[in-house]
């Protein structure tokens, strides 16, 4: 495990602990927080959770919200469904929790959110993208900060134009997010073909089937969804058989964080476009930096993770709805919420009061290694909303 896992997964592990087993007081306002903190899950949950905990902690350092201090309670989500409900349940059920963020997983997000509209509470879902959560499936607790697949999927499709893909062939995990982008996809792909199409089961470790697959077709560019672990497992397994030497690759889900390439360090394949939402080394505006300093110091790296910058924001636009309404009560908090705009770390972001969907974009670039480094970057980076 490299020093950027082990630095959050422990902070992470302990802090959840912590709110898990604590008392909380009457004074204080409750988030429930589903997130998958153990498994190949825990390379988003884990420095997601450290997210919240900054925000949380900025937010009572300045004196809490409405007279009240925030607290937030972990669930480990397991990256499954049928256990992000049943966590989702005994928060609100056993702990009064009214305010839920999460999950990673869009069919595990997807449960919830049915949840969250029977028992009429808020679901905040800062990282799940399928556009399906707030799209056919939109009710009004649901709010989506994520950037969704609709984006994404533009986004990839003309990353394959620059990099000048006729034949394009695509894989990802068989669930809603790889499916819904895949649809954008291919509605944004001008003048190129897509030649094959081969998703696995969310949750595989073994990609040599995958890789033969993927050899074996006439793509000359290969766009991928496979996220946290799984990428992670496909690179290693796909180094040794040459397989990025001889096609192009563009990648999404992320994969272009600070949590994937310190992992990967040489092996991550040169040259990959791919994803972001934050950079530690991007040189940005002056409330980037004050934020990229205060989430150094808590993870106790230079070189910090990028998902704490997804749910840092969401308690960012949490925390002010709460302010305007005057109150954590979750119809009172739909009001304040939709149209609702916060200045993040990354500039303005505000929640489209039909959709409740968030303007958010990402990184996209090409990974390239570093002299004096063996941890490759983003060069350059281009951000794309």
């Amino acid at each position: 495990m490299s020093r950027t896992y082990m630095t959050s997964v422990l902070g992470g592990v302990a802090m959840a602990a912590l709110m898990a087993g604590q008392g909380l007081a009457a004074d204080t306002i409750k988030i429930g927080v589903l997130m998958p903190m153990s498994g190949g899950g825990a390379a988003y949950g884990v420095p997601a959770v450290n997210g919240i905990k900054l925000a949380i902690d900025e937010i009572n350092a300045a004196g809490g919200l409405n007279g009240k201090q925030l607290e937030f309670i972990v669930r480990d989500t397991q990256l499954k469904p049928d256990v992000a409900t049943a966590a989702a349940k005994e928060l609100i059920a056993k702990e009064g929790v009214k305010i839920l963020v999460g999950a990673v997983s869009s069919g595990a997000t997807a449960a919830v959110s049915e949840l969250a509209k029977q028992e009429k509470v808020i679901l905040f879902a800062p990282i799940s993208k399928a556009i399906s959560l707030t799209g056919d499936n939109l009710h009004p607790y649901i709010f989506q900060s994520s950037a969704n697949t609709e984006i994404e999927g533009r986004q990839m499709a003309g990353a394959v134009a620059k990099l000048g893909g006729k034949k394009v062939c695509i894989t990802g995990f068989d669930y809603a997010y790889s499916h819904d982008l895949y649809k954008a996809f291919k509605e944004n792909l001008k003048d190129a073909e897509v030649t094959g199409e081969y998703h696995v089961k969310l949750g595989t470790t073994d990609y040599n089937a995958l890789i033969s697959q993927l050899m074996g077709d006439e793509c000359d560019t290969v766009a991928g969804a496979i996220w946290g672990g799984g990428f992670i497992s496909f690179v290693k397994q796909a180094e040794p058989f040459g397989l990025f030497a001889n096609k192009k690759f563009v990648w999404g889900a992320e994969v272009g964080s600070t949590e994937m390439t310190a992992n990967l360090k040489t092996s991550y394949p040169e040259g990959m476009i791919a994803n972001a939402y934050d950079l530690w080394y991007f040189d940005g505006p002056e409330s980037h930096k004050k934020y990229q300093a205060a989430l150094a110091k808590l993870e106790g790296q230079t070189e910090t993770n990028m998902y704490p910058i997804v749910t840092y924001v969401a308690m960012q636009f949490l925390s002010e709805a709460i302010r305007k309404a005057g109150s954590e009560e979750p119809d009172a908090l739909i009001k304040a919420l939709e149209g609702l705009t916060v200045e993040t770390p990354l500039g303005p972001r505000t929640i489209d009061a039909t959709t409740h969907r968030v303007n958010t974009g990402e990184f996209w670039g090409p990974i390239k290694a570093v002299e004096g480094s063996d941890v490759k970057r983003m060069s350059p980076p281009e951000y794309l909303d």
